[in-house]
């Protein structure tokens, strides 16, 4: 199942994945057969260009390690495949239940690809993919989220699985926002402080915890005293759900009582933090419920899906060998992301 969700994910956002797709090519030999569907070499390439984008997000060097024992280009090679059979599967179901695509959504699709094909021409030779193929592998995308769409909706949960689900989910929905000083109890490289001056930083904190509850302004303690430079200028201030923070700031902030501050010191890894929650939300009930109730549905689709996928058969040909991966570096890839150095990184 997990895999199964990989695999929708790359495939439903491969238009901001696959940007830098595009080729054409003279001889296109048949690479894999899926159920009497040919897959191209040009075709293949796409699919597991998107995947080496995956691996590729995890570490640079990923192509000179090993993963569940094997060679890590012959996962992604195995993995772009179970891609490949997961769209066969949703175009053989959506020609069963008379799923198409319509005429706008086909021509959203071949601009898109002809697009492609005119601004990025520097990958043409590299790739050696077809604008055709491009168009196909985007029609695969469609016709996977209207299967998922259509199967789901034939699907109408219990009472008692969509109460399981509601439980399940509703801690992702809780918030607190809370507003704290964090004392450091480490030096600049990260080492214990001597006894002294680890007795000056507690004494510090307890300082402040005392003020902070006799009254004082949260926001200004944060500012003067505060060591943490994700919100520090922020007077402290975060907002999250559970599992962002390190437990012991966690479990504080949400079981603090709302309008007070914290009544002792919480030590994490990184100090002595003085909390005040200012607000603790549950989530909307209805929302939880509607959402819990299209988590079962989409469920419901993939099993199908994966019970289809599983039952095809699959032939590779001597050309799939040949395949190998095109290595790029990492911070030409599209779709990289930074993240703002803050608490709610530092502490996770």
């Amino acid at each position: 199942m997990k895999r199964v969700k990989k695999i929708l994910a790359w495939i439903l956002t491969a238009t901001m994945i696959t940007i830098a797709l595009v080729g054409c090519s003279a001889a296109d030999p048949v690479v894999v057969t899926i159920s009497n569907e040919k897959i191209s070499e040009s075709l293949y390439r796409i699919y597991l260009w998107t995947t080496q984008q995956e691996f590729e997000s995890l570490t640079p060097n990923i192509w000179d390690m090993e993963l569940e024992g094997k060679k890590t280009e012959d996962v992604a090679k195995e993995r772009a495949l179970d891609s490949i059979k997961l769209s066969v599967a949703a175009k053989q179901k959506a020609k069963e239940l008379g799923i198409e695509l319509s005429k706008e959504e086909k021509n959203d699709i071949r601009n898109n690809a002809k697009d492609i094909v005119q601004n990025k021409p520097e990958l043409v030779k590299q790739l050696n993919i077809k604008q055709k193929d491009l168009e196909e592998f985007f029609s695969y995308g469609s016709l996977i989220e209207k299967v998922v769409q259509k199967i789901g909706d034939s699907y109408v949960p219990n009472e008692e699985e969509l109460n399981a689900e509601i439980e399940l989910i509703r801690g992702s929905y809780e918030k607190v926002t809370v507003k704290h000083v964090l004392i450091g109890n480490k030096d600049e490289q990260g080492q214990a402080l001597p006894e002294d001056k680890a007795l000056e930083v507690r004494e510090l904190a307890e300082e402040v915890l005392k003020r902070a509850l006799d009254g004082e302004d949260m926001a200004e303690l944060a500012k003067k005293y505060s060591e943490d430079p994700g919100s520090k200028d922020k007077g402290g201030e975060y907002t999250f759900g559970r599992g962002r923070m390190v437990p012991e700031f966690e479990e504080a902030s949400f079981t603090g009582e709302v309008g007070k501050v914290y009544p002792t010191l919480v030590e994490t890894s990184y100090g002595y933090h003085i909390i005040k929650v200012e607000d603790h939300q549950m989530g909307d009930e209805n929302q939880i419920k509607e959402d819990s109730r299209k988590r079962i549905k989409q469920r419901f689709a993939e099993n199908e899906l994966t019970e289809l996928t599983a039952a095809m058969k699959l032939e590779k040909t001597e050309a799939y060998n040949e395949i190998h991966i095109i290595r790029n570096e990492a911070s030409n890839l599209p779709g990289a992301q930074t993240t703002e150095a803050g608490l709610d990184t530092k502490i996770e």
